[in-house]
């Protein structure tokens, strides 16, 4: 999560929607006045490797993937109220896909009982247990009550683009895309699109149905 004071905008992270590499972009135009929330070790050294402004100013529980209504309980109101705020959003039938595939890269180095490495664990397994968290965490990161609380959505799809109009919207210095698009953050998780596991009619209804606030606002379909 990102508050910038000099080009006045707010960047809410969402989960899986290459969040990390566009806030590390967006903090080569911050400066150490601005409100940085902390990534994981791993991709603070890609942000540090390219000199762009670290972690700064968070206080009283703020986080990488807080949503808009908790950002706005601890900032400034005249700030969350002027400033432009936006997020990053993603198919849901894919963005299932790709949870899935950081899910079990990201219990590779934990262990179980304290000798036994994590195995991986099923798609099936994994969407009975975390399909409703994400969807619901995801239509919360940006509204309230079913209120929006943001001002724009970049689209995942039409990531290029988006930049473009984000960076001229704000007035940077440079095309935000162009410093995106150097920035590889997480990486080779996803197998090539051929390889990846496909989703059954049963998976395909069940996210209808848990995502459809998400469906219905950004009108997003099933390609299969």
């Amino acid at each position: 999560m990102i508050v910038n004071h000099k080009y006045k905008f707010i960047f809410i992270k969402s989960f899986k929607t290459a969040g990390t590499s566009l806030e590390i972009a967006l903090s080569k135009f911050c400066s150490s006045e601005d409100i940085i929330t902390p990534i994981v070790p791993k991709d603070e050294q890609i942000r540090e490797k390219l000199g762009f402004t670290g972690p700064s100013n968070f206080h009283n529980g703020m986080k990488e993937h807080m949503t808009a209504k908790d950002l706005k309980e601890k900032i400034d109101p005249d700030i969350f109220n002027n400033y432009f705020k936006f997020v990053t959003v993603r198919n849901p039938f894919d963005q299932i896909i790709s949870a899935y595939y950081w899910h079990n890269e990201s219990k590779k180095n934990e262990k179980k009982f304290l000798f036994f490495k994590k195995k991986p664990i099923s798609f099936d397994k994994f969407f009975s247990r975390k399909a409703h968290h994400i969807f619901k965490d995801e239509i919360e990161r940006y509204t309230e009550n079913s209120k929006i609380l943001v001002d724009d959505f970049l689209k995942y799809e039409t990531i290029e683009n988006d930049l473009k109009k984000i960076s001229q919207k704000l007035n940077l210095p440079e095309n935000l895309f162009d410093v995106f698009n150097s920035i590889k953050a997480k990486s080779n998780i996803n197998p090539p699109k051929s390889e990846r596991i496909k989703l059954n009619n049963t998976h395909v209804t069940k996210i209808k149905k848990l995502a459809d606030k998400i469906i219905n606002l950004h009108g997003y379909k099933y390609q299969n």
